[in-house]
């Protein structure tokens, strides 16, 4: 039967008018997200500096120059950037207000590539707060800010597109957060926001061609807080190595890892408290162990003398291994920053030579 013209008449206003509606509903979200965006840079932009840094000349090429981004985390000015944007620097000083006010490196660490900063500006300056990276999430908005090439400051807004603890043959010291957020050169070190406008990372590295790593706030936080207290960061050491390995050969998202204990150095922290190889890992403290991250981020916020209760299943029978951190020796963080691990080629700092 053939729908009366009336009838197919007013079902192509009805859907019309929907269609009008959910297109006025985007546009206001969009606007309302462009509004957001553009308040987030204006309240933040004035605690964000260019960073510089000059080395000794290198024949015949003159001074090497180094440009990047940083921000400051208290009113006492001290900043936070990337260590590549300082690593073996002679000079530093930031622009600021108009203002070249030099900088004084007091804390870098290459294992997290952050670098702390101090400056005397006399007076109290603006700025940002970190935020709980934890509560991000794959899909959650960023808002990164940085000054690429020798242009003003500027937004970049992305998405985050999961948590790495590996990116080919590096092995990050704890997850980094991987984002589309396409970063130019001379944002390394940058902050990153959610859309409260907390910091939640800092720009350490581009990917690919349209993606960035981002070390989260709460890992900075921690290294900030050794560098203010100890001069450098406080690693705990235990001494043994850990790998994964999946359950099913079939690659699905209900696929099932689990993480054990590949090799047990000789008179560690980890030898003394008494774990042997293929210890299948099934818990540290409180919380369960899925996959080799798990143990990494856990372990990364400890420090040398922290008890840690560790929950193993050992020929069937589960058990707990109570260890004591041991203080990290120094030929190991070098090791750990030296080029054996090097970047991989789609790997690089986003500091601007």
């Amino acid at each position: 039967m053939r729908r009366p013209a009336f009838g197919s008449k007013l079902a192509t206003i009805v859907a019309a008018s929907l269609l009008g509606v959910v297109t006025a509903r985007a546009a206001s979200q969009l606007e309302t997200m462009d509004r957001e965006v553009s308040a987030l840079y204006e309240r933040s932009r004035d605690a964000i500096v260019r960073v510089h840094t000059q080395r000794q000349p290198v024949f015949p090429y003159g001074a090497a120059l180094r440009v990047g981004t940083g921000f400051f985390i208290d009113n006492a000015g001290h900043l936070l950037t990337s260590a590549t944007v300082v690593e073996s620097a002679d000079k530093c000083w930031i622009d600021w207000r108009g203002k070249q006010i030099p900088a004084r490196v007091i804390g870098q660490d290459p294992l997290t590539s952050l670098a702390v900063l101090e400056v005397f500006t006399g007076e109290k300056v603006p700025f940002l707060k970190l935020g709980n990276s934890d509560d991000l999430k794959t899909g959650s908005m960023l808002v990164a800010i940085g000054f690429p090439f020798d242009q003003p400051s500027a937004p970049t807004v992305g998405f985050v597109q999961g948590f790495d603890i590996k990116c080919g043959p590096r092995t990050f010291i704890t997850s980094h957060v991987r984002a589309n957020c396409r970063l130019q050169p001379g944002q390394g070190g940058g902050p990153v926001f959610n859309p409260r406008g907390e910091v939640v990372g800092i720009a350490v590295a581009a990917h690919l061609d349209d993606q960035c790593y981002i070390l989260p706030a709460n890992a900075a936080g921690k290294v900030f807080r050794d560098v203010l207290k100890h001069g450098a960061p406080q690693y705990g050491w235990v001494g043994l190595s850990v790998t994964e390995r999946r359950l099913s050969l079939l690659d699905t998202a209900t696929s099932q890892w689990e993480v054990f204990i590949e090799q047990v150095y000789s008179n560690t922290p980890a030898s003394f408290a008494g774990f042997h190889e293929q210890d299948v890992l099934i818990r540290v403290e409180t919380n369960s162990v899925h996959r080799a991250a798990d143990i990494l981020n856990v372990m990364f916020r400890k420090c040398s003398g922290d008890k840690v209760i560790l929950t193993v299943v050992r020929s069937g029978t589960t058990q707990d291994v109570h260890l004591v951190i041991g203080k990290r020796p120094a030929e190991e963080t070098d090791l750990a920053a030296r080029p054996a691990l090097p970047p991989p080629p789609n790997i690089i700092p986003v500091s601007a030579p």
